[in-house]
């Protein structure tokens, strides 16, 4: 039986259960079968990278991966080491021919830290087998990138976790009753992180008795309130937002409110959120309904004004109406064509001559606005009048097609009652 809480006899530094229960065999480590196929099949030392959320295991496969390579390994963390380590270590490398080096949290290096790393990896001086919980496209260089296989680890299932769990409970011999719905609080604690998992059951038994009943209320007394997992430079962010943003597009009010919920909980900032319902009140509903876009800015006021936790009252008011409200991104793909059409083919225009401003007497004398019709001056305040440059004539483009959604409707028949079939007819049929 190991001992619970072993302490390293040299420095007398107390190890976390995590770190002294880690898997020090291929058949100890519990979940990911594909990626650790894939792994046992590599036929010599190979640089990788490991990218997955923190507690999957990264450091584990690390481990067990290097184990039996035949050369000198070193260990750096990119949260407390800079050039100067990496420096000595490839220095190291050039020395001995080659070394492997285990690069935790490289998400942390600057692109020209990363950079310093190249040289040594492509001339086989350095095998460099580094670990990320970011998501490697947008945080690791390319073309360190390109000389690394890319493993990803997702969250450990709940059936993996219990396998952990049962297997630490097993190994240091703890002789505790943990009752079904202690088991899943713990579980749902730890979303999926071993690590946090361990982390908590050493807090238990540090805590109670072998006599001592496990209830909910004494697990939370132990382990304190829970946290939802949330980082707010993260992909898990960017996933949230993203989940937000199609449920409002999708009408779906409840989810929406759901994961704005989410977002608050977890710390995030309100008036990112504000900035995000101000944008999409114009991409996703525009002109299908009018007050969209003044209720998003106001709710934004709002919040700058009231804060947090009042701040969710506004916020969820207008997240409720925006995704309820009807939808259209016709005003958004409208400028999107006009933007394509300006970088293709508008490399030089002409403002046509009587839409020419005339703010002198020789701007007048030119001809500038002159020919210029006033269109309130005519039944229904509007006339058919060339607005375009010449050149577009005699078809010019349509950028903006009103939907058949909420206000829009209107606007398209309004538009199509005045310009008819010279602009709408062969657009719509």
């Amino acid at each position: 039986m190991e001992d619970l809480f072993a302490k390293d006899s040299a420095s007398k530094k107390q190890i976390p259960l995590a770190a002294s229960l880690r898997p020090r065999e291929w058949n100890d480590f519990i979940g990911h079968n594909s990626v650790v196929k894939s792994l046992r099949s590599l036929t010599k030392p190979t640089s990788i990278l490991l990218y997955g959320p923190p507690g999957s295991g990264k450091t584990s496969l690390a481990h067990l991966l290097t184990k039996d390579w035949k050369f000198e390994k070193r260990y750096l963390s990119c949260v407390t080491s800079g050039v100067k380590e990496v420096r000595e270590v490839l220095e190291e490398g050039k020395k001995r021919g080659t070394i492997v080096l285990f690069l935790d949290e490289i998400h942390r290096f600057s692109s020209s830290q990363q950079d310093a790393l190249l040289q040594s990896v492509e001339e086989g001086e350095l095998i460099l087998v580094c670990a990320t919980t970011e998501n490697p496209s947008f945080r690791v260089n390319r073309a360190l990138l390109s000389r690394l296989l890319v493993f990803r680890l997702e969250p450990l299932t709940e059936s993996e976790e219990i396998q952990i769990f049962d297997a630490a409970v097993s190994r240091i011999g703890a002789k505790r009753i943990f009752p079904k719905e202690i088991k899943q609080e713990l579980l749902k604690r730890s979303s999926g992180d071993a690590r946090k998992l361990l982390g908590a059951l050493e807090q238990v038994l540090q805590r109670t008795d072998e006599n001592d009943t496990i209830t909910l209320d004494l697990l939370s007394e132990i382990l304190g309130e829970k946290v939802l997992k949330y980082d707010k430079n993260s992909e898990n962010h960017y996933d949230l937002i993203s989940a937000f943003i199609k449920s409002l597009r999708g009408s779906d009010p409840d989810a929406a409110i759901l994961y704005l919920s989410l977002m608050l909980e977890a710390g995030e900032d309100p008036h990112f959120i504000a900035r995000r319902l101000t944008v999409f009140a114009s991409e996703d509903i525009g002109n299908a309904s009018v007050q969209a876009l003044s209720l998003a800015i106001a709710t934004w006021q709002a919040v700058e004004r009231l804060g947090m936790p009042e701040a969710r009252i506004p916020l969820a008011q207008c997240v409720s109406f925006l995704a309820s409200a009807p939808k259209s991104n016709a005003s958004y793909m409208a400028i999107n064509r006009a933007n394509q059409f300006v970088r293709e083919r508008m490399r030089e225009f002409e403002v046509p001559n009587h839409l020419r401003n005339a703010p002198t007497k020789t701007h007048k004398e030119e001809g500038a606005g002159a020919g210029y019709r006033y269109p309130h001056d005519f039944p229904g305040h509007f006339l058919k009048e060339k607005y375009f440059p010449p050149s577009l004539y005699p078809k010019p483009p349509l950028f903006y097609s009103p939907s058949e959604q909420g206000f829009e409707r209107n606007i398209r028949e309004h538009l199509y009652r005045l310009w008819g079939s010279e602009r709408y007819e062969s657009e719509r049929g």
